[in-house]
């Protein structure tokens, strides 16, 4: 195999690892097209400018601002909102272990696309596949992720029955990492 077949093997077997890992998938590159910048650039109108968020950061709140940033065609921030709920929710439901919680963790990001054109995510999902695929930026968003923290939120979203929901413990700090570098495919 050479030339195209090789691309299209390549290319498959990238996203059928990012789904596995990311629960994720791939479509054009308008926001990096114009720009030449190694480093992330993130939104500056209608999407949040902080570098971080606080971990008491909803999931179903981060995606909300995701789509705000995919309509803005702010695609870096939005694959950092992208990579923090995800983590988050990746993380939750690794802590809850049913598979109703594994269930959840995709149902969020698909609530999320569902309020978003078919155009929109295929242009988010080809801008996540390039981030991930260029080890800086990928590294960089590992790094950013992990800096953001392990989630204080309640994780009642995930159980079937909610219950008060304790928050992260401590001693759960060495699952968060894990949890992203997983998700992630970090390391």
């Amino acid at each position: 195999m050479t030339g195209k077949p090789i691309f299209f093997a390549t290319s498959t077997l990238f996203l059928s690892l990012l789904l596995v890992g990311c629960q994720s998938a791939t479509g054009s590159l308008p926001d990096s097209a114009s720009r030449n910048s190694t480093d992330l650039e993130f939104a500056e109108e209608t999407c949040r400018t902080d570098p971080l968020y606080s971990a008491s950061g909803e999931p179903d709140v981060l995606y909300a601002e995701m789509n705000e940033c995919v309509r803005a065609q702010k695609f870096d921030r939005a694959v950092f909102l992208y990579a923090l709920a995800g983590s988050y929710t990746w993380f939750d439901a690794n802590r809850i272990g049913t598979q109703y919680a594994k269930m959840a963790h995709g149902k969020c990001l698909g609530e999320a696309f569902a309020q978003l054109s078919e155009k929109q995510v295929s242009q988010f999902w080809e801008h996540i596949r390039a981030t991930m695929q260029d080890p800086g930026k990928k590294s960089m968003i590992c790094g950013k992720v992990k800096q953001a923290g392990m989630p204080t939120h309640s994780i009642d979203y995930m159980r079937v029955e909610k219950s008060s929901g304790a928050p992260a413990k401590p001693r759960e700090q060495y699952q968060w990492e894990a949890a992203v570098d997983n998700y992630l495919l970090c390391k």
